[in-house]
Formats: structure tokens, sequence, C-alpha cells
């Protein structure tokens, strides 16, 4: 269990606090992501924050070289500490990212990544909707299982010796905490352990899923690296991870095959991590009441994060079967963008007092998205 320094910040005090289970003196803040709309409308002026957004608009940073990227890049940071001072939100997190230098820039929105005569991606960004996403996939010239294999190749090497890839892995946020960890409770990178849900995982989760088995178990493998990495660091011991494999119907795949080709892994880390006292939370929206068991259970993962209370999974009937679960924001995303502030009030207000006052962080349980108004991200994060 995470234990709280003497000399610790009040922020870092009560998500702590949170996390023990032990009474706080107001539930911490925590907001995954924020569009850099909402943001800049908050803090007057251009700011970039997340989501589809930020990632289009770093991409565009790169095509424009390296020293255009290591500008934007700092200011980046300074934009995502002031709307988290903004808003009093107590965790601080690099947000979710697209850091990669596209092949060409084919116009203003659009960009290749891949070499235009092998295999590659376009990716396109929506002003409208703020959304930076692929819209095109060359055909691919490699097979689906080579793939796969290359992958675990790749997976092996890092295993061999894992502690130098978690260590530079952790730079970015060890950055972070070293210029605002007075301020704030810096987390840390994520290390997910999973399969996904593209059509050729699919098809090799039938065809080979022992290849998915042992990709698991490597992935397995340098999670317990990055919670050995970052207890080295002195950050808070707080870990992410996870990844999105549900809809609000239920997991996109079977719980047999999550049995077999994941849970071993999520086993495997979650040993040594518990012992480690790093505290652990899966992320992935949607229904996961029939992985509960296997996650929270036979795994012992202690805590929660992107809680999809759409999906019917609410701070009360997790607690109901977990009553120890720690849980990182359950009001829903969708709600804040569309409902009235005083829809959202209400239901910020269910999720904490459903909580009982202890182990629950208050925010949303995805990201604050383009469109949704100001107002309704003040009165959620009002709740406290």
């Amino acid at each position: 269990m995470p234990q709280t320094p003497a000399d610790a910040h009040p922020r870092l005090t009560r998500c702590l606090d949170a996390i023990a289970g032990r009474q706080v003196d107001r539930a911490p803040l925590h907001v995954p992501a924020i569009a850099c709309s909402v943001a800049s409308e908050i803090l007057g002026r251009t700011a970039h924050t997340g989501t589809g957004s930020l990632r289009y608009a770093e991409v565009a940073a790169w095509a424009d070289g390296e020293a255009a990227h290591a500008e934007f890049e700092a200011r980046m940071i300074e934009d995502v500490v002031a709307i988290h001072r903004a808003l009093d939100v107590d965790v601080l997190r690099m947000p979710w990212r697209m850091n990669e230098r596209p092949d060409a820039r084919i116009d203003e929105y659009t960009f290749r990544f891949g070499p235009e005569s092998g295999e590659h991606t376009i990716w396109q960004y929506h002003p409208e909707t703020a959304d930076f996403s692929a819209v095109y996939e060359s055909p691919r010239l490699v097979a689906p299982e080579v793939r796969l294999r290359r992958q675990l190749e790749k997976l092996e090497r890092v295993a061999a010796d894992p502690l130098p890839v978690a260590r530079a892995a952790l730079v970015p946020a060890v950055d972070l905490w070293r210029k605002y960890g007075r301020e704030f409770m810096v987390r840390s990178v994520g290390a997910g352990i999973g399969v996904g849900y593209d059509p050729d995982d699919l098809e090799l989760m039938v065809t080979e899923p022992d290849l998915f088995r042992r990709k698991t178990s490597l992935q397995a493998d340098y999670a317990i690296a990055v919670g050995q990495a970052l207890l080295e660091t002195g950050m808070p011991p707080v870990m992410s991870g996870g990844g999105d494999l549900a809809g609000t119907q239920g997991p996109i795949y079977s719980p047999a095959m999550f049995r077999y080709m994941v849970l071993p892994g999520y086993v495997k880390a979650l040993k040594e991590l518990n012992r480690m006292g790093i505290h652990y939370f899966f992320c992935s929206d949607g229904n996961l009441w029939t992985l509960m068991d296997m996650l929270f259970g036979e795994a012992a993962i202690p805590g929660y994060g992107e809680m999809d209370r759409d999906a019917t999974m609410t701070v009360a009937a997790v607690r109901a079967k977990f009553p120890r679960m720690v849980i990182w924001g359950n009001v829903s995303s969708s709600l804040l963008m569309d409902a009235s502030v005083a829809e959202v009030r209400a239901q910020a207000r269910a999720a904490l007092e459903e909580s009982g006052g202890t182990g629950y962080y208050q925010g949303c349980s995805n990201a604050i998205v383009h469109g949704t108004p100001v107002e309704n991200v003040r009165a959620m994060l009002e709740v406290r």
C-alpha cells in the first residue's frame, strides 16, 4: 500500500489516502484528458491539452521538424499544468499523445505514416469533431501471424533485459514529477496487458491463442519492470494499465478467451506489483461484468479506471461486489457533453455518495471531449 511522505503536499496526501482507503479531506480530482478546445475556453487562450486535437497538433509540429516539435512539447506541458491548476485537479499526468513523425504531410489535416510504395496509413484530422484517426490503411504485405510473431520477437528482446527500457519510458513522467511533484500527484506511465481487437487480432485469437498467451506473459514481464523502475524514481507508486476491450453490451471477445489468453498475464504481473506496494489500476470503457471476478478477484487488481457508468458500471454496483476497490472517476463523459449543469452535478454527487467518501477519485470516466460545456466541467469538479 502506498505510504504518504511526512512532508507531502495536501494533493499527494489525499491521493495516497484515497488509495489506502483512509478518510480524506475531500475526494481527490482526476481528469484522464481534456480536449484542447475546452481547455482553451477555460484558459482564455489556445491550449494543447488532450484528445484528438492534441494528437493532430503534435503530428503537425513533427511535420515541421524537430525544433518545431521540441517547442510544441514544451508548450504542451505548460498548457497541461495550467489547465490542472485552473480546475484545481489533484492528479497530473501526461496526456495520451501521438508522438510520431509522419513520412509526409498531404495537406493541412492529412498525413501519411509509412512509405508510399509500401505499407502505410493515412491519418486525417476533422476540425468539426476534433477527431484524428486513420482513414486509410494500405494492403498488408505481411501475414497477420507473421506480424504477431515479429511482435513477440521484439517483446522477447525487451524481456531479456527490461529495466533499461522501462527506465527510459519513465523519463518524461520523472521530468514532470521533478518540476511539479510538490504541487500535484504525478502519474507515471502505464503498462497495459492485452491482445487487441482489430479484425486480424480477433482472427488470430481463434487460430493462434497460444501466441497471444505468450504475448501477455511478456507484457506482464515488462509491467513488472516498469514497477521496479518506478520504485527507483521515488515517484508516487501508482501506474495504470489495461486497454479497451468492451462495449456497452459486454466484452468484444469471450470471457473464456480472456481467461486463457489474458488473465494469466495479469495474475503474473499483479502478484509482483502488489508485493512491491504499487497501486495498479485497470482501465477500460464498457460493460466488464463478465470479467470482473477474473480481473479484480483472481488477479487482485486494486484499482479501476475509465469505469463506464453508461454501461452499468456504477460505483454502487462495483463496490457492492468489491468493497475495497479504488475507483478513478465515474461521471459519464457523454453526460458531461449533453446534459444540464443540474444533471451533471446530480450524477457527480451520486458517484461520490456511493463511494462512502473513501477510495474514490472524482472525475469523468473518460476524456472531457470537444464540445463539452465549460460550466458542466466545473459543475462535476465542484462536487467533491
